[in-house]
Protein backbone atom coordinates (compact mmCIF):
# COMPACT_ATOMS: atom_id res chain seq x y z
CA UNK A 1 0.00 0.00 0.00
CA UNK A 2 1.23 3.52 -0.93
CA UNK A 3 2.75 5.52 1.86
CA UNK A 4 -0.16 8.40 3.69
CA UNK A 5 0.63 11.74 3.43
CA UNK A 6 -0.65 15.26 5.06
CA UNK A 7 -0.83 18.24 3.59
CA UNK A 8 -1.33 20.69 5.72
CA UNK A 9 -2.59 24.50 4.86
CA UNK A 10 -2.25 27.15 6.68
CA UNK A 11 -4.73 30.09 5.66
CA UNK A 12 -5.29 33.56 7.06
CA UNK A 13 -7.51 35.58 4.85
CA UNK A 14 -6.97 33.84 1.98
CA UNK A 15 -10.18 34.43 0.17
CA UNK A 16 -8.20 35.47 -3.18
CA UNK A 17 -6.21 32.09 -3.24
CA UNK A 18 -7.41 29.43 -1.15
CA UNK A 19 -9.81 28.31 -3.81
CA UNK A 20 -7.07 27.62 -6.63
CA UNK A 21 -5.03 26.11 -3.79
CA UNK A 22 -6.99 23.28 -2.70
CA UNK A 23 -8.70 22.43 -6.41
CA UNK A 24 -5.36 21.86 -7.40
CA UNK A 25 -3.96 19.88 -4.20
CA UNK A 26 -7.51 17.83 -4.66
CA UNK A 27 -5.76 17.05 -8.89
CA UNK A 28 -2.78 15.11 -7.67
CA UNK A 29 -1.92 11.87 -8.57
CA UNK A 30 -0.33 10.23 -5.95
CA UNK A 31 -3.05 7.63 -4.69
CA UNK A 32 -3.03 8.00 -0.65
CA UNK A 33 -3.10 11.62 1.15
CA UNK A 34 -5.12 13.75 2.72
CA UNK A 35 -5.90 17.71 3.32
CA UNK A 36 -5.34 19.60 6.53
CA UNK A 37 -6.42 23.35 6.41
CA UNK A 38 -5.73 24.71 9.32
CA UNK A 39 -7.68 28.62 9.50
CA UNK A 40 -6.11 31.01 11.55
CA UNK A 41 -8.67 33.01 12.50
CA UNK A 42 -9.97 34.01 9.04
CA UNK A 43 -12.22 37.48 8.72
CA UNK A 44 -12.69 37.71 4.93
CA UNK A 45 -14.98 34.57 4.38
CA UNK A 46 -12.45 32.29 3.44
CA UNK A 47 -12.83 29.96 6.22
CA UNK A 48 -16.46 29.45 5.62
CA UNK A 49 -15.55 29.00 1.84
CA UNK A 50 -13.31 26.07 2.53
CA UNK A 51 -15.76 25.16 4.52
CA UNK A 52 -18.75 24.96 2.59
CA UNK A 53 -17.08 24.23 -0.51
CA UNK A 54 -14.61 21.21 0.25
CA UNK A 55 -16.27 18.32 1.76
CA UNK A 56 -12.95 16.38 1.14
CA UNK A 57 -10.96 18.65 2.78
CA UNK A 58 -10.30 18.54 6.75
CA UNK A 59 -10.67 22.31 8.59
CA UNK A 60 -8.59 22.78 11.91
CA UNK A 61 -10.16 26.49 12.64
CA UNK A 62 -8.31 28.60 15.36
CA UNK A 63 -10.10 30.78 18.22
CA UNK A 64 -6.99 33.42 16.91
CA UNK A 65 -4.72 34.40 14.64
CA UNK A 66 -1.29 31.98 15.72
CA UNK A 67 0.85 33.21 13.12
CA UNK A 68 2.65 30.78 10.87
CA UNK A 69 4.99 28.38 13.12
CA UNK A 70 2.05 27.92 15.56
CA UNK A 71 -0.41 27.42 13.33
CA UNK A 72 1.27 25.57 11.13
CA UNK A 73 2.26 23.28 14.49
CA UNK A 74 -1.33 22.59 15.34
CA UNK A 75 -1.87 20.92 11.52
CA UNK A 76 0.93 19.24 12.19
CA UNK A 77 -0.26 18.11 15.72
CA UNK A 78 -3.69 16.57 13.97
CA UNK A 79 -1.75 14.76 11.24
CA UNK A 80 0.45 12.96 13.25
CA UNK A 81 -2.90 11.94 15.36
CA UNK A 82 -3.54 9.25 12.03
CA UNK A 83 -0.58 6.58 13.25
CA UNK A 84 -0.92 5.52 9.25
CA UNK A 85 0.43 9.43 8.40
CA UNK A 86 4.29 8.88 7.39
CA UNK A 87 4.99 12.09 5.41
CA UNK A 88 4.02 15.80 6.17
CA UNK A 89 3.95 18.42 3.70
CA UNK A 90 3.67 22.37 4.71
CA UNK A 91 2.26 24.70 2.07
CA UNK A 92 1.34 28.50 1.99
CA UNK A 93 -1.90 28.77 0.76
CA UNK A 94 -1.58 31.46 -1.84
CA UNK A 95 -0.29 28.90 -4.30
CA UNK A 96 -0.99 26.43 -7.13
CA UNK A 97 0.68 23.19 -7.56
CA UNK A 98 1.53 20.85 -10.24
CA UNK A 99 -0.76 17.76 -10.35
CA UNK A 100 2.54 15.45 -10.02
CA UNK A 101 3.68 17.47 -7.43
CA UNK A 102 2.95 15.41 -4.14
CA UNK A 103 4.28 12.10 -6.40
CA UNK A 104 7.65 13.68 -6.78
CA UNK A 105 8.19 14.44 -4.03
CA UNK A 106 7.32 11.48 -2.01
CA UNK A 107 9.37 10.00 -4.85
CA UNK A 108 12.69 11.94 -3.88
CA UNK A 109 11.81 11.64 -0.07
CA UNK A 110 12.82 7.32 -0.23
CA UNK A 111 16.37 8.75 0.53
CA UNK A 112 15.97 11.62 2.45
CA UNK A 113 13.78 13.69 5.67
CA UNK A 114 13.01 16.76 3.80
CA UNK A 115 12.12 17.62 0.58
CA UNK A 116 12.39 21.19 -1.26
CA UNK A 117 10.06 22.17 -4.05
CA UNK A 118 10.59 24.23 -7.09
CA UNK A 119 8.48 27.13 -6.78
CA UNK A 120 8.19 29.92 -9.60
CA UNK A 121 6.43 33.00 -8.93
CA UNK A 122 2.84 32.98 -10.00
CA UNK A 123 2.88 36.13 -11.60
CA UNK A 124 6.07 35.62 -13.47
CA UNK A 125 6.15 31.53 -13.98
CA UNK A 126 9.61 31.94 -15.45
CA UNK A 127 11.07 33.57 -13.24
CA UNK A 128 12.42 31.53 -9.96
CA UNK A 129 11.17 31.81 -6.05
CA UNK A 130 13.01 29.02 -4.57
CA UNK A 131 14.61 26.16 -4.82
CA UNK A 132 15.63 25.17 -1.54
CA UNK A 133 17.61 27.05 1.27
CA UNK A 134 20.76 28.38 1.05
CA UNK A 135 22.88 29.15 4.11
CA UNK A 136 25.34 32.20 5.40
CA UNK A 137 27.64 32.53 8.49
CA UNK A 138 25.72 35.18 9.86
CA UNK A 139 23.07 32.89 10.61
CA UNK A 140 20.78 34.41 7.43
CA UNK A 141 19.04 31.89 4.81
CA UNK A 142 18.15 32.64 0.97
CA UNK A 143 15.87 30.71 -1.77
CA UNK A 144 17.84 29.36 -3.67
CA UNK A 145 17.90 30.74 -7.54
CA UNK A 146 15.66 33.39 -6.49
CA UNK A 147 14.33 36.21 -9.17
CA UNK A 148 16.83 34.14 -11.77
CA UNK A 149 14.93 33.18 -14.93
CA UNK A 150 14.15 29.67 -15.38
CA UNK A 151 16.39 28.32 -17.58
CA UNK A 152 16.69 25.08 -16.73
CA UNK A 153 19.63 24.90 -14.34
CA UNK A 154 17.95 23.73 -11.85
CA UNK A 155 16.26 21.04 -13.19
CA UNK A 156 18.22 18.35 -11.37
CA UNK A 157 17.48 16.75 -8.14
CA UNK A 158 20.40 18.12 -5.92
CA UNK A 159 21.23 17.72 -2.54
CA UNK A 160 19.99 21.18 -0.86
CA UNK A 161 20.44 22.21 2.69
CA UNK A 162 16.75 22.36 3.35
CA UNK A 163 13.01 23.16 2.07
CA UNK A 164 11.34 26.47 2.54
CA UNK A 165 8.03 25.51 4.23
CA UNK A 166 5.84 27.18 1.58
CA UNK A 167 6.51 23.68 -0.25
CA UNK A 168 8.43 21.13 1.42
CA UNK A 169 7.75 17.73 2.62
CA UNK A 170 9.13 16.30 5.86
CA UNK A 171 9.33 12.74 7.09
CA UNK A 172 7.58 11.39 10.10
CA UNK A 173 10.35 9.69 11.64
CA UNK A 174 12.42 13.33 10.92
CA UNK A 175 9.52 14.69 13.15
CA UNK A 176 9.34 12.50 15.61
CA UNK A 177 13.04 12.66 16.15
CA UNK A 178 13.91 16.60 15.83
CA UNK A 179 10.28 18.11 16.63
CA UNK A 180 8.21 20.90 15.06
CA UNK A 181 8.43 24.40 14.18
CA UNK A 182 10.39 26.67 16.58
CA UNK A 183 7.00 28.72 18.12
CA UNK A 184 9.15 31.56 19.12
CA UNK A 185 9.60 32.23 15.60
CA UNK A 186 6.19 33.30 15.24
CA UNK A 187 6.96 33.36 11.16
CA UNK A 188 9.70 33.75 8.82
CA UNK A 189 13.26 31.27 9.44
CA UNK A 190 11.09 29.13 11.61
CA UNK A 191 11.79 26.16 8.45
CA UNK A 192 15.30 27.66 8.58
CA UNK A 193 16.10 26.34 12.14
CA UNK A 194 14.06 23.16 11.57
CA UNK A 195 16.18 22.56 8.91
CA UNK A 196 19.49 23.21 10.66
CA UNK A 197 17.98 21.27 13.76
CA UNK A 198 17.61 17.93 11.25
CA UNK A 199 20.63 18.64 9.83
CA UNK A 200 22.37 18.51 12.63
CA UNK A 201 20.65 15.72 13.87
CA UNK A 202 21.86 13.64 10.98
CA UNK A 203 18.89 13.92 8.20
CA UNK A 204 19.52 14.90 4.72
CA UNK A 205 17.66 17.43 2.27
CA UNK A 206 17.21 17.25 -1.73
CA UNK A 207 15.26 19.04 -4.37
CA UNK A 208 12.57 17.69 -6.26
CA UNK A 209 13.08 19.91 -9.87
CA UNK A 210 9.18 18.41 -10.99
CA UNK A 211 8.03 19.38 -7.73
CA UNK A 212 6.36 22.26 -9.24
CA UNK A 213 4.35 25.19 -7.59
CA UNK A 214 3.25 28.50 -8.40
CA UNK A 215 3.43 30.90 -5.91
CA UNK A 216 2.00 34.38 -5.03
CA UNK A 217 4.66 35.84 -3.12
CA UNK A 218 4.88 37.34 -0.04
CA UNK A 219 0.29 37.83 -0.08
CA UNK A 220 0.10 37.33 3.80
CA UNK A 221 2.31 40.07 5.28
CA UNK A 222 2.79 42.44 2.39
CA UNK A 223 5.91 42.98 0.21
CA UNK A 224 8.74 44.56 2.62
CA UNK A 225 6.53 45.37 5.16
CA UNK A 226 8.09 46.37 8.65
CA UNK A 227 7.24 43.39 10.18
CA UNK A 228 8.60 41.45 7.53
CA UNK A 229 11.79 43.05 8.72
CA UNK A 230 11.48 42.90 12.18
CA UNK A 231 11.01 39.20 12.18
CA UNK A 232 13.72 38.25 9.66
CA UNK A 233 16.31 40.32 11.33
CA UNK A 234 15.53 39.41 14.86
CA UNK A 235 15.34 35.40 13.97
CA UNK A 236 18.13 35.38 12.01
CA UNK A 237 20.29 36.57 14.87
CA UNK A 238 18.36 33.50 17.29
CA UNK A 239 18.83 30.85 14.63
CA UNK A 240 22.65 31.68 14.40
CA UNK A 241 23.03 31.70 18.48
CA UNK A 242 20.90 28.23 18.32
CA UNK A 243 22.15 25.95 15.78
CA UNK A 244 25.24 27.69 14.06
CA UNK A 245 29.17 26.23 16.45
CA UNK A 246 30.81 28.65 17.98
CA UNK A 247 34.27 28.23 15.99
CA UNK A 248 32.34 30.04 13.57
CA UNK A 249 31.08 33.17 15.15
CA UNK A 250 34.43 35.73 14.34
CA UNK A 251 32.98 35.01 10.23
CA UNK A 252 30.12 36.99 11.57
CA UNK A 253 31.92 40.47 12.50
CA UNK A 254 31.91 41.56 8.91
CA UNK A 255 28.44 40.60 8.36
CA UNK A 256 26.59 42.23 11.32
CA UNK A 257 28.82 44.88 10.92
CA UNK A 258 27.43 45.58 7.06
CA UNK A 259 23.99 44.55 8.71
CA UNK A 260 24.36 47.79 11.12
CA UNK A 261 25.51 50.06 8.45
CA UNK A 262 22.65 48.90 5.84
CA UNK A 263 19.96 48.78 8.82
CA UNK A 264 17.99 51.96 7.26
CA UNK A 265 17.71 50.02 3.78
CA UNK A 266 14.67 47.77 3.86
CA UNK A 267 15.84 43.88 4.62
CA UNK A 268 13.86 41.03 4.23
CA UNK A 269 16.21 37.87 3.87
CA UNK A 270 16.87 37.58 0.31
CA UNK A 271 12.91 36.53 -0.28
CA UNK A 272 11.70 39.24 -1.97
CA UNK A 273 12.27 39.30 -5.68
CA UNK A 274 13.98 42.76 -6.07
CA UNK A 275 11.41 43.40 -9.34
CA UNK A 276 8.81 43.13 -6.93
CA UNK A 277 10.24 44.87 -4.05
CA UNK A 278 8.08 47.59 -2.38
CA UNK A 279 10.78 50.23 -0.23
CA UNK A 280 9.40 50.93 2.96
CA UNK A 281 10.35 54.34 4.68
CA UNK A 282 14.02 54.43 6.22
CA UNK A 283 13.08 55.10 9.61
CA UNK A 284 10.17 52.99 9.67
CA UNK A 285 12.99 49.91 8.36
CA UNK A 286 15.69 51.32 10.60
CA UNK A 287 13.26 51.24 13.82
CA UNK A 288 11.80 47.73 12.54
CA UNK A 289 15.97 46.71 12.91
CA UNK A 290 16.78 48.13 15.81
CA UNK A 291 13.77 46.64 17.55
CA UNK A 292 14.60 42.89 16.10
CA UNK A 293 17.83 43.68 17.53
CA UNK A 294 17.07 44.48 21.32
CA UNK A 295 14.31 41.97 21.35
CA UNK A 296 16.49 39.07 19.50
CA UNK A 297 19.23 39.82 22.55
CA UNK A 298 16.92 39.66 24.94
CA UNK A 299 15.98 36.17 23.77
CA UNK A 300 19.40 34.89 23.54
CA UNK A 301 19.40 33.32 27.28
CA UNK A 302 16.26 30.85 25.53
CA UNK A 303 18.11 30.50 22.51
CA UNK A 304 21.33 29.22 24.42
CA UNK A 305 19.47 26.40 26.45
CA UNK A 306 18.18 25.23 23.18
CA UNK A 307 21.17 25.38 21.80
CA UNK A 308 22.87 23.28 24.72
CA UNK A 309 20.00 20.94 23.99
CA UNK A 310 20.34 20.39 20.86
CA UNK A 311 24.43 20.05 20.74
CA UNK A 312 23.64 16.88 23.50
CA UNK A 313 21.80 15.16 20.33
CA UNK A 314 23.96 16.41 17.73
CA UNK A 315 25.31 13.84 15.40
CA UNK A 316 27.98 15.80 13.46
CA UNK A 317 31.60 17.93 13.85
CA UNK A 318 32.05 21.32 13.40
CA UNK A 319 33.86 20.53 10.51
CA UNK A 320 31.21 19.18 9.00
CA UNK A 321 29.44 22.18 9.65
CA UNK A 322 32.43 24.27 7.96
CA UNK A 323 31.25 22.06 4.56
CA UNK A 324 27.81 23.09 4.55
CA UNK A 325 28.67 26.64 5.10
CA UNK A 326 30.44 26.27 1.93
CA UNK A 327 28.67 23.62 0.04
CA UNK A 328 25.35 25.43 0.26
CA UNK A 329 27.02 29.06 0.84
CA UNK A 330 25.43 32.59 -0.48
CA UNK A 331 27.38 35.44 -1.02
CA UNK A 332 28.03 38.18 1.32
CA UNK A 333 26.45 40.81 -1.02
CA UNK A 334 23.21 38.66 -2.03
CA UNK A 335 22.50 38.03 2.24
CA UNK A 336 23.95 41.09 3.48
CA UNK A 337 22.95 43.81 1.12
CA UNK A 338 20.34 42.39 -1.57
Amino acid sequence: MPDLAYVVILNWNGRDYIRDCLKSVLQQSHPRYRILVVDNCSTDGSREIIAGEFSEVKLVPLPDNLHFARGTNAGIREALKDPECTHILTLNNDTRVDPEWLTELMRVAADVGMVASKLLLMDQPHIINSTGLTIAPDGSALDRGWNQVDQGQYDRSDDVFGPTAGAALYRRDLIDNIGLFDEEFVAYYEDVDLAWRSRLAGWQARYAPRAVVYHKFSASHGRGSSLKTYLCERNRIWNLVQNYPWRYAALTVPWNSARVLAGPLPWDGGREPASSRIQNPVFETARAMARARVDAYAGIPRALAKRRARAAASRVSPATVGGWLRRYHVSFRDAVLA
